[in-house]
């Protein structure tokens, strides 16, 4: 459990029930060791201070030896690194250079700065020495950012691949956005400057390619590439909720998407899949989710929300233009969900035995269809403690299986047992691992999952 919570620590967003998870035990087995989140960081500091005892390292085997990279990272003193200042002091594409330089100097040792993927199947090596290897593969990761509960068994699995490696994640709101590895034990804690390192990088990506390009195994189809750009961040949390997104594949199709965000009257929760396919259905979709932006920064209410994202359908003036969503709005004051189904897939609940429902409620046709004038009726329900929403695209449901049949329900109820633990990453993950694995073939259409757990 010590283990598990100094790996995750970093970021004081991390709850109790992640560290649970991460450790591979139940809730109640952490509270009975640490009743409180003040006894496990007390005990973690009793942990750290009786290592600092430990016999001193032999002269001669680390040494901070300074460190002059090229161009403008080239110092006779270290910049500090403080976001605003990096941002003004050094070009976006060198952000990652002078992240690595500062760790370095810091650590005393080799120091590499790796990022994750868009369809989060390997750590790619953004900055940083030659020695380390330019690609890492599986690390828990949904997307381009890594479920922080899967850290702890993705570090036994490194220490197996580059023995004496410590890794320092980039932590940005409850996320871990890439990890700075070092060639052995720094001589200084590079929590710091990999906090600060995370938010640059985040900002830097504005004004240049390099960091994005980097995150690319393989060319992009033009489609996907708008798609990827419409997305929210893969795992955040919200006032009594974890929220988890995923989507497969990365580098093609296009119309899939799927959105949240927390506002002072609750949290928004969309997903949606547009007609057609290729650069059509990625600039249809575009356009639905620029609607609903544009709505919900207006003040307006979910109806009014989809009735402008269907005019705005509608306005495109192409027939076989629609769009299937469904949007959410997420209150945890009284716990209550309320949403509009137009012409997706249904969502499904969780409860806390693992009991998969479907929730059940009107079904309106999809976006742009019908008459101009259209009424929406939400649906709403409260949720409880420890059940999760499941919001899904029939890229999902409809998925071809070895044996010739659909992935359908089922497949979701196997992709649940498959979760390690009920957190909204770690349940995300499993099934999109399940979708993945059940067929050799590539997915012939979008796979979309948003999960949400009620804390």
């Amino acid at each position: 459990m010590l283990e598990a919570a100094s790996a995750l620590m970093g970021d004081r967003r991390v709850s109790m029930v992640e560290i649970a998870a991460a450790a591979g035990v139940g809730r109640s087995t952490l509270y009975r060791h640490f009743p409180t989140r003040q006894a496990l960081e007390q005990a973690l500091e009793q942990r750290a201070s009786e290592a600092s005892h430990e016999p001193p390292r032999a002269p001669g085997s680390v040494a901070t030896m300074p460190f002059r990279a090229p161009g403008q990272l080239g110092r006779d003193r270290p910049l500090a690194l403080e976001v605003t200042r990096v941002l003004d002091e050094v070009p976006p594409h060198l952000v990652a250079d002078q992240l690595v330089a500062e760790a370095r100097r810091a650590a005393g040792v080799a120091v590499a700065l790796y990022v994750i993927d868009i369809d989060g199947s390997h750590l790619l090596r953004l900055a940083g020495s030659e020695e380390f290897p330019s690609r890492l593969e599986h690390p828990p990761a949904l997307g381009p950012e890594i479920v922080p509960e899967g850290l702890p068994a993705f570090y036994g699995r490194l220490e197996q691949r580059l023995p004496g490696c410590v890794a320092e994640p980039l932590w940005l709101r409850g996320r871990v956005t890439g990890l700075l590895l070092c060639m052995g034990a720094p001589v200084s804690s590079l929590e710091d400057i990999a906090k600060q390192g995370a938010a640059a990088l985040e900002l830097a990506n504005d004004y240049t390619d390099f960091i994005a390009a980097a995150r690319r195994r393989k060319p992009t189809t033009p489609a996907a590439e708008i798609q990827q750009n419409l997305f929210p961040p893969r795992i955040a949390r919200i006032a009594g909720a974890q929220l988890a997104g995923a989507l497969l594949p990365s580098y093609e199709v296009g119309g899939d998407w799927f959105d949240f965000v927390e506002n002072r009257d609750g949290a928004w929760l969309a997903i949606a899949d547009a007609a057609d396919s290729g650069p059509n259905a990625a600039g249809l979709g575009a356009a639905a989710l620029g609607a609903l932006r544009a709505a919900r920064r207006s003040g307006h209410n979910l109806e009014q929300a989809l009735e402008i994202m269907h005019d705005t359908v509608r306005r495109l003036g192409n027939p076989d233009f629609y769009v299937t969503a469904l949007i959410a709005r997420w209150r945890a004051a009284t716990a209550t969900l309320s949403w509009v189904n137009c012409g997706h897939p249904p969502a499904y609940l969780v409860d806390l035995d693992g009991n998969l429902t479907e929730l059940e409620g009107p079904q309106h046709t999809a976006l742009g269809t019908g008459d101009a004038q259209r009424t929406f009726r939400p649906v709403e329900r409260q949720l409880h403690s420890g059940e999760r929403l499941i919001l899904i695209t029939d890229g999902i449901t409809e998925r071809h299986t070895e044996d010739g049949g659909r992935f359908g329900v089922e497949g979701l109820r196997r992709g649940l047992e498959r979760a390690d633990n009920p957190t909204a990453a770690a349940t995300a993950m499993a099934i999109q691992q399940t979708v993945t694995d059940c067929w050799r073939e590539p997915l012939e259409d979008d796979a979309t999952i948003v999960v949400l757990a009620v804390e």
